[in-house]
């Protein structure tokens, strides 16, 4: 079926837009008198309507699963705390902790030992010559200045 002319083609346009958007007035008394004018036009608007409410007809609504609202917002809840800082920090002060330590014992390995010898005059050991199996005594005892 091809449009006759140009109130053909301008009643089709409005068919197919009437679904979508209200109408005026001029509007539907054009459609109202061309559709008593033109058969063509008028089994257009029929065919487009049946098609359209067995296109509605046949849409799938999406059922969702139980308790599927509870879980999407738990997720974006874990989401947005993922997201957050509070949720890294113990790592990052961790890892922190363990980069101080590692750089600590790194020092300590690397660097000569700058302790000197620590000798406490009159603090040896003497052995004694009355027992028969050795012992050792203290003469002096050593005080930690």
């Amino acid at each position: 079926m091809r449009p006759k002319g140009r109130n053909c083609d301008h009643f089709r346009r409005l068919s197919t837009e009437g679904p979508d958007r209200p109408l005026t007035e001029r509007e539907l008394a054009f459609m109202d008198e061309h559709r008593l004018q033109c058969a063509d036009c008028a089994e257009f608007e029929r065919t487009a309507c049946l098609s359209l409410n067995m296109l509605r007809g046949a849409a799938l609504l999406p059922e969702s699963a139980q308790g599927f609202d509870e879980r999407l917002m738990r997720r974006l809840r874990v989401d947005n705390a993922r997201a957050s800082f509070r949720y890294w920090s113990p790592a990052l002060v961790g890892a922190l902790i363990a980069c101080f330590a590692l750089f600590a014992a790194l020092q300590m390995i690397t660097q000569p030992t700058r302790l000197k010898g620590v000798t406490i005059p009159g603090g040896e050991a003497r052995m004694s010559r009355a027992h028969a199996y050795p012992s050792l005594e203290l003469v002096h005892t050593p005080s930690i200045q």
